[in-house]
């Protein structure tokens, strides 16, 4: 069903080497923070972080919420996230040490652990899972719902998106560009009031034939 779709795509976007992170620990602290924000505000909370010399979970597990607020104030919504940050990193450490530890066991006790932690959704979850942990689960975010519906004209469901994305890419980079590439047609052109008239897709979208 995407394998088509991802061609296209690729013509257009190519690899994007999608995270934008410096490490795993960044990618994590990046999924807490695009909560409800542009990644503009992400990029200006993580860039604070990191010339507080705080870029990795054990030095967020070493300090108050307080002082942690007080650098991510840019990404919004800080004191839940400040919270969440908190929750992540706290339960990471004291389970398995380190994100290193978490890879290359059963996705599925992974994902049931990281969906237990106080503000993580499915979309953290997934983003997590796929970027910081290499696993082969696909991110289903709301430019992908978004886009799906307006390009095959039908509604899926999470689990149907994820279902046939992880069958029709069987290698996790697929996946991340994949993810990614949604990602930047849902900013450039397909957004909430979308731009058909100048998207590269608008011959074959289902939605844009009747919007151009």
């Amino acid at each position: 069903m995407f394998n088509e779709l991802y061609t296209l795509l690729f013509e257009h976007y190519g690899d994007l080497s999608w995270w934008p992170s410096d490490s795993d620990d960044e990618t994590i602290i990046g999924c807490i923070l695009t909560q409800n924000t542009s990644w503009k505000n992400v990029e200006k909370a993580i860039k604070t972080m990191k010339e507080a010399g705080v870029d990795s979970l054990v030095k967020i597990n070493g300090m108050s919420q307080e002082e942690l607020k007080d650098l991510i104030k840019s990404s919004g919504f800080y004191n839940q996230k400040s919270r969440y940050l908190m929750n992540i990193a706290g339960s990471i450490i004291e389970n398995y040490g380190n994100i290193e530890n978490m890879k290359n066991n059963n996705p599925n006790e992974i994902m049931n652990f990281i969906s237990s932690i106080a503000g993580v959704g499915n979309e953290t979850m997934e983003s997590i899972m796929l970027y910081a942990l290499n696993y082969h689960i696909f991110v289903v975010d709301t430019y992908t719902f978004r886009f799906i519906k307006r390009y095959y004209s039908m509604e899926m469901t999470r689990r149907e998106i994820r279902n046939y994305a992880e069958e029709e890419f069987k290698e996790v980079y697929q996946l991340k560009n994949f993810h990614g590439m949604l990602v930047n047609l849902g900013k450039d052109y397909c957004r909430k009031k979308p731009l058909c008239n100048s998207c590269f897709l608008n011959k074959i979208c289902l939605f844009g034939k009747i919007n151009i």
